[in-house]
């Protein structure tokens, strides 16, 4: 059924099977870059600032 949707949807919209397919490839593709990414992002050292605490002055 997502097969025969596919083909329609490249019928009606004027695209062919290649196109899609590599638009399909760099949509994985920017998907793996984006969780591999992530995955990084949480190893990486955060950095430990303590908030200054100042006194009011405003009254």
């Amino acid at each position: 059924m997502l097969l025969l949707a596919v083909a329609m949807a490249c019928v009606i919209n004027g695209d062919t099977m290649t196109g899609v397919l590599r638009q399909a490839t760099w949509l994985v593709v920017a998907v793996i870059v984006l969780i591999v990414v992530q995955a990084i992002d949480v190893r990486l050292p955060q950095p430990r600032v303590k908030p200054v605490v100042e006194p009011d002055t405003n009254g």
